[in-house]
């Protein structure tokens, strides 16, 4: 076992504070004022340190794309017993005699302190590597959210232990790997191993952090005054999320799956017929002959050129579904085979699934080669064709890498980076070839997957009320986690336990159990999709996706379809603010599905993991309980609240019982807002010009109001307008100044109603 024990000296390299230890040598490396990165190697030679060459550090760091900051200035200060190194919006105090380092605030507060790191040799997958082991302090009343997604309906993550790699089969859904720690005492820790790891946080005064392979501590601690500067700092260090195409803030119709091109355009056709917005259909699995083609069967798409410019006409643009593996019969199997893509196990051969799953090996774009060959395919046999966006479904794998050998590793040393380098290879091929936006749906992610144009979903999980219940802390969870874009299949992915059985489920029930636990059936399922889809309106992606025959807004009832298009058009109203949030997100890498801990103090926020902000002025809190016809709501302290729907104004800091039938939502708006809201149009491929601004008056207010072609990356050389919207609420005049005019633009109309 080696670990630190003591520091025998330390000195400094510009503003990088080195510390040789009993055992190795620990470093701080400053990459922004609030941003320590932390290292602690276990040699004592000069190696470890930063190379001149480039400004990188000599680790893999996966995910991160920063590099050290020149420009923080850094104070060391040395006494007897300790030593004290500060920038201006971090710091920290090393004990000389057992190593223990206290991290602190801009302000000099305690934050957390390191007890101990150690590494123990070990050989995994036959490389001498070790096993890590970091220990932090964790305060009593300390709470922790993030980690990517952990579907066991908890949003506070404190106080049992989290495992960090991809796992599709554990029983509560799918767990995705985000080392990326939040806490409410204004730090985050970004832990930079891509090995499989556990977390503890917050467990008898500790919080621990244990990876299978490395060969050093690498961890960066990143400090705020507000919850959103710890956002800004995962941003610098994993770079921007790009906005997405607006129309892949609209609504995104799927599911399991359309079968043929026929049976598309007759469902696209029908909602041009009836008025409702859409922006995207999606074309699943199963469109090939051949799992591995890569390209479509033509006996069921003969021509998906004339298909998707039919599309095109009325309004429509298509995702497709690129799956990574690729069976023995396929098209692509023998030249991949050749090219050695694949991956092998220890003895160099290629890993054809495992005995319960047979269905292809799977492609290795963690080697770059491989990865332009898969883009440069997609495009040829899909892009080409006029499919617009990318749906990488199985991007974790769910065959684990673990016991594979990979182009960039072990499987064991880089379990968690598969959903990296995937999306990598599709972005960038994107970007060289295309001038629209990239927009992929993506099963998994890391560190950094969030800046390849990237949405995610929470996976194949089941129609049942609890899971929808556990969905709201699952996502607010991942959106903790940097990853700002993501939905759930609304309404559940497996299908419904009568699916196959000729009873109508078109009739709307509601009163089918008053406990909340009733079994969801054909009869009673229209309830469920209901409150699922009036949930996934205030998801970042809004998409509606299962196994069942028919999954439109008309599928489950003429009523039924009432509400539905009702939040539709919701949704297509709000989409002045949610296109403004998203560019905020862009400049900020906060996200707009907000955990309400993230913007209120109050010890009741923490607690509360059944609603959400959506953007500054939303509350949401979605039912989840069957037959529910009313819910309890927490307003939090410190504002008062409008009813979205009926504009009564309530006081924060109290819980209330709200009436919730069928056909409605609980929504509040924050008092002191400004929400634009836009007309209603067919679909986001125009921009809405006739703005009506709502305020929600009480205090002082703003909003930057965004436009831009929705569809480029114009917006990156500065085409875009913003408009900053102001309320005075001691003259009760609202100001709407132009901060960036674009001419390419339309011109808005704007009116305001008070509330």
């Amino acid at each position: 076992m080696i670990r630190p024990e003591k520091i025998l000296s330390c000195g400094m390299q510009g503003n990088i504070l080195t510390m040789e230890c009993a055992q190795g040598v620990m470093q701080i490396v400053p990459y922004a004022d609030n941003i320590l990165h932390f290292v602690y190697y276990p040699q004592n030679d000069s190696s470890c340190l930063t190379e001149e060459t480039d400004g990188r550090e000599k680790l893999p760091m996966w995910g991160i794309e920063a590099v050290p900051s020149k420009d923080s200035h850094s104070a060391l200060t040395e006494e007897e017993d300790k030593i004290l190194y500060s920038l201006s919006g971090a710091g920290l105090e090393v004990s000389r005699n057992d190593a223990e380092i206290t991290f602190t605030g801009a302000m000099g507060e305690k934050l957390t302190t390191l007890l101990d790191c150690r590494l123990e040799p070990a050989v995994v997958l036959g490389e001498k590597t070790f096993h890590i082991r970091v220990v932090f302090s964790a305060s009593e009343d300390e709470k922790y959210f993030g980690l990517g997604q952990h579907q066991d309906g908890s949003l506070d993550l404190g106080g049992r232990e989290q495992i960090l790699w991809h796992d599709y089969s554990h029983k509560g859904g799918e767990i995705v790997a985000v080392p990326f720690l939040v806490t409410n005492k204004k730090y985050g820790i970004i832990f930079d191993n891509a090995s499989r790891m556990k977390a503890v946080p917050g467990v008898e005064g500790h919080t621990v952090w244990q990876a299978e392979v490395g060969e050093a501590v690498s961890f960066f601690l990143i400090t705020g005054e507000k919850t959103d500067d710890i956002y800004r700092g995962y941003r610098c260090l994993c770079g921007a999320a790009p906005l997405p195409p607006r129309r892949g803030l609209g609504f995104i119709q799927c599911k399991q799956r359309y079968a043929s091109q026929e049976e598309l355009l007759e469902v696209a056709s029908k909602y041009k017929e009836k008025g409702c917005p859409c922006d995207i259909f999606v074309v699943d699995w199963f469109h090939w002959k051949v799992l591995g083609d890569l390209s479509l069967d033509t006996k069921f798409w003969p021509d998906s050129a004339q298909m998707n410019r039919e599309l095109e006409e009325m309004g429509y643009e298509t995702m497709i579904s690129c799956w990574p593996r690729f069976m023995k019969e396929s098209e692509n199997y023998e030249f991949l085979e050749k090219k050695g893509w694949f991956m092998k196990d220890a003895r160099g051969n290629t890993v054809y699934g495992t005995p319960e799953d047979q269905r292809g090996a799977l492609i290795d774009t963690t080697n770059p080669e491989c990865g332009k060959w898969y883009f440069d395919t997609i495009k040829k046999n899909y892009g080409d064709l006029g499919y617009k966006y990318y749906w990488t479904d199985e991007d974790e794998p769910d065959i684990s890498p673990h016991e594979s050998f990979l182009h960039a590793g072990t499987g064991a040393r880089i379990h968690n980076i598969y959903p990296l380098t995937h999306t990598q290879c599709i972005y960038e091929g994107h970007r060289a070839a295309f001038s629209h936006r990239c927009l992929t749906l993506s099963r998994a992610a890391y560190l950094g997957a969030q800046k390849y144009g990237t949405t995610f979903w929470s996976s194949d999980i089941f129609p049942e009320w609890d899971v929808l219940k556990r969905q709201i802390p699952t996502a607010l969870n991942f959106c903790a986690s940097g990853m700002p874009y993501w939905s759930s299949d609304i309404g559940g992915w497996q299908a419904l336990p009568d699916e196959d059985t000729e009873e109508d489920y078109s009739k709307l029930l509601i009163q089918t159990s008053g406990s909340g636990k009733g079994a969801v059936t054909k009869k009673n399922y229209t309830e469920l999709y209901i409150r699922w889809f009036q949930f996934g309106v205030f998801c970042p992606t809004f998409r509606t996706h299962g196994t069942r025959r028919n999954n439109e807004v008309w599928s489950y009832g003429e009523e039924a379809e009432k509400i539905l298009v009702k939040y539709v058009r919701l949704r297509y109203r709000l989409m002045p603010y949610i296109y403004s949030l998203a560019f905020w997100t862009e400049q900020t890498g906060a996200p707009f599905m907000r955990a309400l801990w993230m913007d209120f103090s109050d010890g009741k926020s923490a607690l509360t993991e059944d609603e959400f902000m959506f953007g500054p002025a939303l509350l949401v809190a979605p039912v989840t309980e069957q037959g529910a016809v009313s819910r309890e709501v927490y307003l939090p302290e410190g504002t008062k609240w409008y009813d979205f729907w009926t504009d009564e104004k309530l006081d924060g800091g109290q819980t209330i019982t709200v009436d919730a039938p069928i056909e409605k939502l609980p929504l509040f708006v924050k008092e002191g807002s400004l929400l634009p809201l836009g007309e209603v149009l067919p679909n986001s491929k125009e921009e809405q010009t006739d703005i009506d601004i709502q305020i929600y008056p009480g205090k002082d207010a703003s909003f930057s109001l965004y436009s831009d072609d929705g569809a480029s990356y114009a917006y990156e050389e500065g085409e875009y307008s913003l408009v900053k919207l102001i309320w005075e609420e001691g003259k009760q005049e609202l100001s709407v100044t132009e901060e960036q005019t674009s001419e390419k633009l339309r011109k808005k109309n704007y009116r305001w109603t008070k509330h």
